[in-house]
């Protein structure tokens, strides 16, 4: 009977400490245009991790026909169907956030801007590979308009994608 009594209550801890909280992605924003805020529905979980994606135009980014953006994932995808080699550079402003500029291949993310707010990365990526911005959820809270915000502070300057051609860098 105890046992029953420990399983019960932490199932309802369980339970109420995993509030389902709809995903819907920060708005978009202009290069050089600056996120202010965003609400508990803008953050994505992965590895116990919490983070903003920042979302983009995706034509200021890459006129390139091989890279596709995933508005709901905020990711910038390659499908090329080969290996090719891109540069990605960045350049952005923060108040406090950390920010990183990542690739993703098999549902891993990889930080390559190593918190530079400014710089370049040359990517080899394979078909299905991903590039995006992200910021870990960490502003402080303020109460707007019936709503809790967060505080962001993150402006990005640039971002670009680039195809490199494949004799210009030795791999």
């Amino acid at each position: 009977m105890f046992l029953l009594i420990i399983v019960f209550f932490l199932f309802a801890i369980c339970a109420c400490s995993e509030e389902e909280v709809e995903y819907i992605p920060i708005g978009k924003k202009h290069l050089g245009d600056l996120y202010e805020t965003y609400t508990i529905n803008n953050i994505k979980r992965e590895n116990s991790v919490q983070f903003v994606a920042l979302n983009f135009y995706p034509e200021e980014v890459t006129d390139l026909s091989c890279v596709q953006y995933n508005e709901s994932a905020c990711a910038f995808t390659f499908q090329r169907d080969e290996t090719a080699n891109y540069l990605i550079s960045w350049n952005y402003d923060t108040e406090q956030n950390y920010v990183e500029v990542q690739y993703g291949q098999n549902a891993m993310w990889y930080t390559i801007n190593g918190q530079r707010h400014k710089g370049e990365y040359l990517l080899r990526a394979n078909d299905g590979m991903a590039v995006r911005i992200i910021m870990r959820a960490n502003g402080y809270g303020v109460y707007e308009n019936g709503e809790v915000k967060y505080t962001a502070g993150v402006t990005v300057n640039d971002f670009r994608i680039e195809e490199v051609a494949r004799d210009s860098y030795p791999f």
